[in-house]
């Protein structure tokens, strides 16, 4: 079958009147504002912007698959497609097998809205998601005039952007000049609603649309933009006008097959073949494509999840990954890994394996982690296995996980080789035996969780779990980060962070460690660098709760303490290792800063547990052991 094409606007009818649909071995809409806003420029300036995979079948046929709705309102707080219900009104439908986020964001950009979280506000802080849709700045088209001709600017872009009514309405913005100057450049604007051109007719006049635009214009200012910019303006209407009704604009390859399995493999074809679609995508595929609600079950788990605590961001390849270790099937990730009969296992424990990952997001709030201070997903995993097989949770192994994982991610060893060190732990942790049919039964070796077992375990690439001597010091100069709070929940073991969120908080408030004030003390000059790079570093850090955060903000801590009545203050500094005898003045930083660490580092070898590092024989090994585990 040849190529077809047709316009945006029968695309976007298509999918309005419920005539094409996503079939559920799509992956979720993916592309941020940015993207769609690039889009939008390309299609602006008819650059090719690829060609459409569309599966053609009967409703007769459909109604035995699994298909998506497109989404119309993304939000980045649920960015899920609702599953289609009920019958087909059509009796042909579409199912979109490539193409899937170019359309979303023309379906999105002409019809619905777009939410993402303002960068400066907070997660659970719902005033810091709002609903935008597309615009068009008309006095900021990238035309120019050559004569009696308008062409168009190829170093400029046509300027779209996400606003909300309230934004859109703004005529003008602030730039920052090239030397930063507080008075700011002022831009004039006017932002058209891109929906807006869907109302047009294939028998567009751009001289009424104009008019239309000059009776929406409230200041003298922007009405003299319009006015001199006219030629750009009318320029810009009828291009945007000519791309949605242009019938060949969107190029497409028709398929019409009813078999899911052919349609699999051409869809495995198609998008393996460039970046459309990484290794996770396609086993997500592949799982959802013969399992009529593993989509939703999957999503339900995620946004599960993702909502414990203080928010994570837990992806598809966590749980895909999770499948593929659960299971006891192959690490290694590859489309045929996703035999069918690992499938069915998958489908019919799905239950437990959500409840094991659940259970363990769990302990991650306990421990006081969230989702940017968890550095590696993946070492999370392992977590969760011995959930999954029925380990205990008794207190001692709670520790030890917990010992576990911060071990894990101060040494960054997942980081690089993950499939072999997944494959090297789970062996390390299970033991097989054979069923009444010679059926593999794969158990944990004992029902605790035992760190100092773990640390027994060969791992790929010179990896260890343990902390060296030497390590600790050069960690505890660590700039407060992920880092930093993992050192500190190790100091802070008594803490009930399911119960109470803790900030890192500087012990001398950063406020203090100015030029004029370090002056002022009397600090020679040549000292004030390593005060700074002192500043926000383990020492001078502690963990607070909220409310004592918030007394204590930027006051010295000296002022801070006197506050405090004299039981509270003996508790306190007990609590957050001060050394004895040592002023509390911002002058005598450095001593207490000194002293402090020493204190830190003794306790961190407490519970660290340091022994000296193994010797090199234990880690002289190559990655190929683990290539026969990793295929099974």
């Amino acid at each position: 079958m040849s190529y077809s094409s047709l316009s945006i606007k029968k695309a976007i009818d298509y999918i309005d009147q419920n005539k094409m649909y996503l079939p559920a071995l799509q992956r979720k809409f993916v592309w941020d504002k940015g993207q769609i806003e690039l889009l939008f420029d390309s299609l602006m300036r008819n650059y090719p912007i690829g060609t459409f995979l569309f599966w053609k079948l009967q409703k007769s046929v459909a109604k035995n698959y699994v298909f998506y709705d497109f989404l119309k309102e993304y939000d980045q707080r649920s960015p899920y497609n609702r599953r289609k219900t009920g019958t087909f009104t059509h009796e042909e439908i579409i199912g979109v097998l490539d193409g899937q986020q170019r359309l979303s964001s023309m379906y999105i950009g002409f019809m619905g809205t777009h939410t993402t979280k303002d960068r400066w506000k907070r997660n659970n802080n719902d005033d810091a998601y709002k609903a935008k849709s597309l615009y068009l700045n008309l006095l900021s088209l990238p035309y120019v005039l050559d004569g009696s001709k308008v062409i168009v600017n190829e170093q400029e872009n046509f300027e779209f952007k996400f606003l909300t009514a309230s934004e859109a309405r703004n005529t003008y913005r602030t730039q920052r000049s090239a030397i930063n100057s507080p008075v700011d450049e002022l831009d004039n604007l006017y932002w058209f609603k891109v929906s807006d051109a869907l109302e047009w007719e294939e028998d567009f006049d751009s001289d009424e649309v104009y008019q239309q635009i000059l009776s929406r214009i409230t200041t003298n200012e922007q009405l003299e933009h319009v006015l001199a910019n006219n030629k750009q303006i009318k320029k810009g209407l009828n291009t945007l006008h000519k791309r949605i009704f242009d019938p060949k604009l969107l190029s497409y390859f028709e398929i019409a097959k009813d078999d899911l399995d052919d349609i699999l493999k051409i869809f495995i074809r198609v998008n393996s073949g460039g970046t459309v679609l990484n290794k996770t995508d396609l086993l997500f595929s592949t799982i959802v494509a013969t399992w009529d609600d593993g989509r939703e079950k999957i999503e339900a788990t995620q946004k599960l999840i993702n909502a414990k605590g203080d928010k994570f961001n837990f992806g598809t390849e966590f749980l895909m990954r999770c499948c593929l270790v659960l299971t006891d099937a192959p690490v290694a990730y590859k489309v045929n890994s996703f035999k069918s009969e690992n499938v069915l296992k998958i489908q019919s424990e799905w239950e437990n394996i959500s409840k094991a990952i659940s259970k363990c997001v769990e302990l991650l709030v306990q421990f006081g982690f969230n989702g940017s201070l968890l550095t590696s997903q993946n070492a999370v995993i392992l977590i969760v296995y011995y959930i999954y097989k029925g380990g205990d949770l008794s207190q001692t192994s709670v520790g030890n996980i917990r010992k576990y994982l911060i071990h894990a991610l101060l040494n960054r060893i997942f980081s690089s080789s993950q499939e072999s060190l997944l494959s090297a732990f789970r062996n390390g942790m299970r033991e097989t035996s054979s069923s009444s049919n010679n059926e593999k039964i794969y158990s944990l070796k004992g029902s605790s969780f035992d760190f100092d077992k773990l640390l027994e375990i060969k791992l790929p690439s010179r990896k260890t779990l343990a902390i060296a001597e030497t390590d600790v010091e050069s960690l505890l100069m660590s700039k407060k980060g992920s880092i930093s709070f993992f050192l500190l929940s190790l100091l802070y073991p008594q803490l009930r962070y399911q119960d109470q969120s803790f900030d890192q908080d500087h012990i001398h408030p950063a406020a203090g460690f100015n030029k004029e004030n370090l002056i002022g003390m009397g600090i020679p000059e040549d000292q004030h660098q390593h005060w700074l790079e002192c500043r926000d570093t383990v020492p001078n850090l502690q963990l607070l709760n909220d409310r004592w955060n918030k007394s204590k903000n930027a006051k010295p801590i000296k002022r801070w303490l006197e506050e405090l009545d004299e039981a509270a203050q003996r508790t306190f500094k007990i609590d957050n290792y001060f050394p004895d005898g040592v002023s509390h003045d911002f002058y005598d930083f450095m001593e207490f800063y000194e002293k402090r660490k020493i204190m830190l580092l003794k306790q961190l070898y407490l519970v660290l547990e340091i022994t000296k590092a193994p010797s090199s024989s234990v880690l002289e090994f190559s990655d190929n052991e683990y290539e026969e585990t990793l295929e099974e």
